[in-house]
This record gives C-alpha cells, structure tokens and sequence, in this order.
C-alpha cells in the first residue's frame, strides 16, 4: 500500500507536468473572455465573470474525474507517452474550432482512434519519431474504448445537469431583434490512468493488468469535455435536458458497439464514429428545429420578457427566470426599459413586480434595492428598438428626456387652456 500512496501522490504532481494542463486552463480562459465581451456589447454588462465561470463547474468537474479515474483504474487503461502526445496534437487542431462542442476531448479522443491504423510505423528518418510511431501501433484499443466511452458518457450526464447559459441577441428572419440563449460549459476533470514506468500496478494482482506486461505508474491526465448549443425556441433548462439526452444516447450506442467490438474488433472504430457523428447531429438536429420556430424572447405589446438575469442580483432574489414577462413595476405598467427604469426611480429602495410567469400565471414579487444594485435589478431584455441596449447613461438621459417633454406637453395645454378661457 505504500507504492500505491506514493504513486498516488507522485500522480497529482505529474498533472502539473502536463502542458495540456496549461493548455486547457488557457484555452477556458479566453473562451470565456469571449463570451463576456459579448454580453458587455450586448447587454452593457457581463452575465458571469471570466473567474467564476472558470471556478463554479470544477466541483462537479472533480466528481466526474473521480468517477472516470474508478473506471480507467480497474479497467487498468494505460496511456503511453506516444498516444498523450497525438492527443495533444489533435486537439491543438480542435482550438481554432472556438466552440465548446470541439474543445471535448471526446473528439480527441475519437479522431485519434481513426487515425491511428493510418498512421505508418516508421520510416520518417528521425528515430524519435520513428519510436512514437512504432508506440503507436502497440496502442490498446480496449483501452481507448473504455476511456471513449466513459468520456462520452460523464459529458451527457454534465450537460444534462449543469450547463450554464449566456443571453445574447440576434436577428430574426425578418430582421426583427430576438433572444436567444448559448447553453455550454467547459468541464476540466482530471482523472487518474496508467502510464509505463511505475511501481504499484505491476504487482500483479492490479484489475485487468497482467503482472508480467511491465511496470506502469499513476498519472493524472486533464480531460477536458463539454458542449454548446444555442437555443431561442425553448428555455435553457429544456434545452440542455433534450439535448443531453441525445448526447446520452450516443454513448449508449457508442458503448453497445464497443461491447461488439470483443466479437468483431472493428467495431471499435464505429463506437469512434459514432462518437463524432452523434455529437455533431445532436445538436445540428436541435438547432435546425430550434431555428425553424419563433423566438419566445420578443417585444411585446403588454410588458417586457425577461431574457436573462444577472446572478446574484434583486433579480436573482425575486425567482425571475428567462421567459417570464414582468407586465408592472411599482404599479406602472411597463412596456419597454425605459419605463421599467423610470417606474423602480419611483421607490429607489423598494420593487413590486407583477410578474407572469412561463406558464401564464401572475404573481408578485418584491424585495428591496440596495445602493449598488443593477439598474435594472438584474434584468435583461431585448432593447426597446431595433438597435441595442442602452447603458445606465443612455436609459437617465432618456428618461429626462421623456420627462422633459410631458412637462413641455402639460405646459402647453395649460397655456392653450388658458388662452381659452380669456378668449370666452
């Protein structure tokens, strides 16, 4: 048991020695740079900041790897150095993609088991080289199999549970402005597997491991998985279960077939296939439909839809979700953002909404603003015209603005009532 602590221990510094550590790390991070940028253009705010969002799926990120390294552990799926570097390789070839679904290294994973029986065994003139290759076609595709599945199988489960969601806005096909919502998250979890050149898996009596193979160590290897579709049709908690689902049934499918790959070895290349192919149409299929039918985040003639909420915020508190409609602010009817603004301005430190919620009922929600609350409490919606947003400059100059003129207005009808009533 001593090997095996000090091969445990000697795994989590390895983790540290990986470049795709690094790598990952750097890569979520200007992926979600890019998102808030977006959400600043769009909504003159950031839904999320870049840290949290790197920071708040790692717990579920750490189950998942927990989970993968039991399976790759008592599997005994080993990973030579060879195979570690056409991984990184191809997925270095997957970061110019700047999407979530390419990022998974279930992808990764896949392309390297089609490529690996076209790869030659030598040949090439550098030694080096020649010793990865050869590496190579002593790969496991047992070993690939299991990790291809139970890669494909933890992102499902992760989609389905825990994806996060990004408003944005977008045009119609009739060029009106809509909502929409970018449902992805990006699950870095690191998981233990085998490599050569170690102590306690050669003890003969390791799972699925003959004794006499070699001498293998612990490793953590970063796997990084997850997915993104965008949804306009349906809320984003529908959207990732449906999706979900079919990313489920694709490791399903990709399972029975590594499961017929004992009988006929082949077989192992379909579930790759499978992989690829059933990712990509799940959410192809799913987009095309979602596409095809309206928008539910549209202007409309009785009060304003809610597209996103801020996390944290008065909003937040209220239990207001992206697609419900807030028809009246502190007993003002509101129609657009601009009244929504002018109508909290009316009780700075208090809220009374009435809201209706996606099934079409009413309720009240109120709570009390505080000093450095958002404008809007939290709320974001789609701008009143067919431009963009407006900033909290934009909204109080607009709002005096608006004001200006009924003050304008009622001294001119005064003024006309008065030289009415001199006339007669």
């Amino acid at each position: 048991m001593g090997s095996v602590l000090l091969e445990a221990l000697t795994a989590v510094g390895r983790l540290f020695l990986h470049p795709l550590t690094y790598i990952f790390v750097l890569g979520l991070f200007f992926y979600h740079i890019k998102r808030v940028k977006r959400e600043r253009r769009h909504f003159h705010t950031k839904v999320q900041d870049v840290v949290s969002a790197l920071l708040s799926p790692v717990p579920k990120a750490l189950i998942a790897g927990v989970t993968a390294a039991v399976v790759f552990v008592v599997t005994g799926v080993e990973l030579s150095y060879a195979l570690l570097l056409l991984f990184s390789a191809v997925w270095l070839l997957q970061l110019p993609f700047r999407h979530a679904s390419w990022y998974s290294f279930t992808v990764t994973a896949a392309v390297s088991m089609l490529l690996l029986p076209f790869l030659p065994a030598g040949g090439t003139g550098s030694a080096w080289l020649n010793d990865m290759l050869a590496s190579l076609q002593e790969v496991n595709m047992f070993h690939l199999g299991v990790l291809l599945v139970t890669l494909m199988l933890l992102e499902a489960v992760l989609f389905r549970t825990s994806a996060a969601s990004s408003p944005l806005l977008q045009k119609s096909p009739r060029g009106k402005m809509v909502g929409a919502h970018t449902i992805s998250n990006l699950w870095l979890m690191p998981a233990v597997v085998l490599v050569p050149a170690g102590g306690a898996a050669s003890q003969g009596w390791w799972p699925l491991l003959d004794g006499t193979t070699g001498t293998f160590g612990f490793m953590l290897i970063p796997f990084l998985v997850g997915y993104q579709v965008k949804a306009q049709s349906v809320y984003p908690d529908v959207a990732s279960e449906r999706v979900g689902a079919r990313l489920f049934v694709t490791a399903l499918l990709a399972g029975a077939f590594f499961a017929g790959s004992f009988f006929l070895p082949v077989l192992i290349y379909a579930a790759a296939a499978v992989v690829l192919l059933g990712r990509a149409s799940a959410g192809w299929a799913f987009e095309a439909a979602d596409h095809s039918s309206v928008s539910i985040y549209t202007a409309r003639e009785n009060g304003l839809t809610v597209l996103g909420v801020l996390p944290g915020s008065t909003a937040e508190k209220l239990n207001i979700l992206p697609g419900e409609t807030i028809v009246k602010t502190n007993g003002v009817q509101v129609e657009t953002q601009a009244a929504f603004y002018e109508a909290l301005q009316q009780s700075s430190a208090y809220a009374k909404l009435e809201v209706v919620d996606r099934d079409g009922e009413k309720r009240i929600a109120q709570a009390s603003i505080y000093e450095n609350d958002h404008y809007l409490i939290g709320c974001l919606f789609i701008p009143d015209d067919e431009n963009t947003n407006l900033s909290l400059r934009g909204l109080r100059s607009l709002v005096v603005l608006r004001q200006d003129r009924r003050e304008t207005a009622d001294d001119e009808e005064k003024q006309e009532d008065t030289h009415e009533e001199k006339s007669s």
